[in-house]
């Protein structure tokens, strides 16, 4: 446990106890929960907890840790994430959301358990089996991990397989105060544009695990009223896509995708400032992303601009009936 905090935290949920200031306080040490958001030049940490912004002076604090996401937080967040990824049908049965749309992307055609099972887990997995099934799918169910583990444990003792790790990353936007900054290297000339569809550059610029898009994808990206479409232009034509929607107050990216000739160069930096800008003028005060596990150079980037991981998740899949 650090005895001071560092900006090796910064954006992380902490717990910190501290000497309170009053002259015979009683008790004469507090605590605060939330998230630690800045260091002011005064030598004072900003945490934005339930009871709003504490500045905490540095040689104040006993004890600080960062801590875990609760559970609430956790499906929170993950229903919020589904409202920016809307798939053509979703059904809320017995507190689980079926998410299903002609078997594009894991997260808009997999079954999120918001509630824990109502009924025995046996009957729930027949009903949702049978829905997909219906529809030509395979049932796979999202799980947040430390939110829904006894789920998992009881599902891969069912023979249900584990796929697709998954992080997800958050980032406060433009906290008050001097925070961590990150700058993107110099790189070729680059303008970047928003849209409120798709171009055809756009499309064309973005491939999901390397494929070109069917239409029915395209018709989920344009899925929302509250969305926007970055491109980054060199030399003529599109050469990086990004895609943000904006719900409960969180930005949601997805759909990051930078031509491999134009990497490491700082567009995917220029992409988020992009979106942030935006985000920010449509009241959204959080960030979220999900990142594959596998893909470490996107999680090293996501930490330089800034982002900590939330929680994780992955996915069981259902075993073939025999």
């Amino acid at each position: 446990m650090p005895v001071v905090l560092s900006e090796s935290l910064l954006g992380r949920r902490v717990v910190v106890r501290y000497r309170r200031p009053e002259c015979d306080a009683h008790p004469p040490l507090s605590d605060v929960v939330g998230e630690l958001i800045a260091f002011t030049g005064d030598g004072k940490a900003t945490i934005a907890a339930r009871r709003g912004l504490v500045h905490i002076p540095l040689s104040d604090i006993v004890l600080a840790r960062p801590i875990a996401y609760d559970r609430g937080q956790i499906l929170a967040l993950e229903l919020t994430a589904s409202r920016g990824w809307r798939p053509a049908t979703e059904l809320m049965r017995d507190g689980w959301l079926y998410r299903l749309d002609r078997g594009w992307t894991g997260r808009a055609n997999s079954v999120l358990p918001a509630q824990p099972p109502s009924r025995p887990l046996g009957e729930m997995l027949d009903q949702a089996r049978a829905a997909y099934t219906a529809e030509g799918l395979e049932l796979q169910i999202q799980i947040p991990l430390g939110a829904r583990d006894q789920l998992d444990v009881d599902l891969a003792r069912r023979g249900f397989l584990l796929a697709r790790p998954t992080a997800v990353m958050t980032r406060r936007i433009d906290p008050p105060g001097p925070t961590r900054s990150v700058r993107s290297s110099r790189g070729p000339e680059v303008e970047v544009a928003l849209g409120n569809e798709p171009t055809d550059d756009w499309l064309a610029a973005y491939h999901y695990r390397g494929e070109q898009l069917p239409s029915y994808a395209v018709e989920l990206l344009r899925r929302h009223d509250n969305v926007r479409f970055a491109a980054a232009w060199s030399a003529g034509r599109v050469v990086a896509v990004a895609r943000g929607a904006v719900d409960d107050g969180w930005l949601g990216v997805t759909a990051v995708e930078v031509d491999s000739g134009f990497r490491r160069q700082g567009i995917a930096h220029r992409l988020m400032a992009a979106l942030t800008d935006w985000g920010q003028s449509a009241a959204a005060h959080h960030c979220y992303l999900q990142v594959d596990l596998a893909n470490s150079a996107a999680l090293a980037l996501y930490e330089r601009l800034g982002f900590t991981e939330h929680h994780r998740y992955h996915y069981r899949i259902a075993p073939r009936l025999q």
